[in-house]
């Protein structure tokens, strides 16, 4: 009986030229500043396609050894003999992901398939609109002031929000933020410093690594169950073999996977932070996007020792536009406002008082309904036409809440080599590698169900599954 071949995969032989080059660099074959060939020229001089040659080149701009110069070529950066000859997951570097998620969600251009951002027929503009125009008829002055924490009126509707999820917080427990990027920075500069551990479930938001990248904290990413959050068990053995300041998590519906961590799993993770006297700093960006009867309660739920910094958002009900997040503490409320005092940019009071009003209004509860039942048809839609289209092999995962779509593609398939080929027909999409430290994640991509599946994004997946296929 004959047995199958192990063939080399794209990706491998990629990196290999990556490594070949590397090579050539470390050794000094091209000095400081040189220029390398051209593109064509390694084609031929190799015998590499265009694809391999691109993605090799990119993977060694990621790296540091070059840089990109447009319509002129590629150049050698800094002493060339003094730098490090990289191992092949070695390239696999923070650069890479910021490339990847540049290249995936700013290009004019191209419709990207994994966008998070509501459409405007799905946000409530006219409810806005309406207490926009009250709350500055009842007082002028609120063009002309800011808020550093937010009015007590929007704290108090928050808090309540929250103890109907469970959660014994109150409006003083909540410190209000420019959305959900500032409240976890806020809460990383408060419990952390340069240097120190963070453990993350793997697959994790890019912002959040983004965050923990630039405050310079070690990133200890463990590698999440299929229902998300955290496997306990992992987490007590990273506990204890590593030194640890904190913890971050997204058990409600997160924002790449839409996976919800059980409530049983959740109890025993507050327990474990308890045993160890441990922060937690939980996100939660889709947790009242459900699809059952009841929103899952967070972690917070079960902190009884307050050791769970929650951070809420209302970008996805909202729309961006009027957003705000914001950080339920008691421990930590006052350094949390003080910090925010030095740090933070004012709050517009005219924004505070309009969502204050919509939260207090039966309005709100209305189109969360309509939101959820639009959101889980059209995810619905989305992942049928993903299985439909794309390879066998693929495994496309719907979230429990939400409306993101995790899809696995057939071994062997590195999604970021399938983005510049899609992009020429004028979509795009956030591969895997965005969302993790290594490679492990290299064939995976994420899928956003934000639009309804019109006839444009349809083709985008056939688009996608074409590139897969090739």
């Amino acid at each position: 009986m004959r047995t199958r071949s192990t063939r080399p995969t794209r990706p491998t032989r990629y990196r290999a030229l990556a490594e070949q080059l590397a090579r050539a660099l470390h050794e000094g074959r091209y000095p400081a500043g040189a220029q390398l060939p051209s593109v064509r020229q390694l084609c031929a001089d190799h015998g590499a396609s265009l694809a391999t040659v691109t993605h090799a080149l990119h993977e060694l701009e990621d790296a540091g050894l070059i840089e990109a110069r447009p319509r002129r070529g590629h150049f050698v950066r800094g002493p060339s003999r003094q730098l490090p000859l990289p191992p092949g997951p070695a390239l696999e570097l923070e650069g890479r992901r910021k490339r990847l998620i540049d290249i995936a969600t700013t290009q004019p251009d191209c419709l990207s398939l994994s966008h998070l951002a509501l459409p405007a027929a799905l946000l409530p503009l006219a409810a806005l609109r309406r207490h926009l125009a009250q709350a500055l008829a009842a007082d002028r002055t609120l063009l002309a002031i800011g808020s550093v924490f937010g009015s007590e009126a929007l704290r108090g509707q928050l808090a309540r929000r929250m103890l109907r999820a469970g959660c014994a917080v109150d409006a003083e427990d909540i410190v209000v933020t420019h959305r959900e990027g500032e409240a976890l920075e806020l809460c990383l500069r408060l419990l952390t410093r340069a240097g120190d551990s963070v453990v993350l479930p793997e697959p994790a938001s890019p912002r959040t690594l983004e965050v923990v990248a630039s405050l310079g904290l070690k990133a200890l990413a463990i590698p999440a169950p299929q229902d998300g959050g955290f496997s306990v068990t992992a987490l007590a053995f990273a506990l204890q073999h590593h030194d640890v300041r904190c913890c971050i998590a997204e058990p409600s519906f997160d924002s790449v996977r839409g996976s919800c961590m059980p409530e049983a799993a959740r109890e025993q993770l507050a327990a474990l932070l308890r045993q160890h006297r441990l922060p937690l700093i939980e996100c939660e960006l889709m947790g009242e996007l459900h699809r059952g009867t009841q929103r899952p309660r967070p972690v917070k739920a079960w902190d009884g020792d307050d050791r769970v910094l929650y951070c809420g958002s209302l970008a996805c009900i909202t729309g961006a536009g009027l957003s705000v997040g914001w950080i339920a503490s008691r421990r930590h409320r006052l350094q949390l406002r003080a910090a925010r005092a030095v740090h933070g940019e004012l709050l517009s009071p005219l924004a505070d008082a309009a969502l204050a009003r919509f939260l207090a209004d039966r309005a709100y509860e209305t189109h969360l309904r309509r939101l959820r039942q639009q959101l889980a048809a059209q995810t619905d839609a989305w992942a049928v036409a993903a299985r439909r289209l794309l390879p066998p092999g693929s495994r496309v995962s719907p979230g429990a809440g939400g409306y993101v779509i995790w899809v696995e593609l057939p071994a062997g398939v590195d999604s970021a080599a399938l983005l510049p080929r899609l992009r020429k027909h004028g979509y795009s999409f956030v591969p895997g590698a965005a969302f993790g430290t290594g490679d492990g994640l290299a064939h995976c991509l994420r899928l956003s169900a934000a639009h309804p599946l019109d006839a444009t994004r349809e083709r985008g997946l056939a688009r996608l599954a074409e590139a897969v296929r090739a």
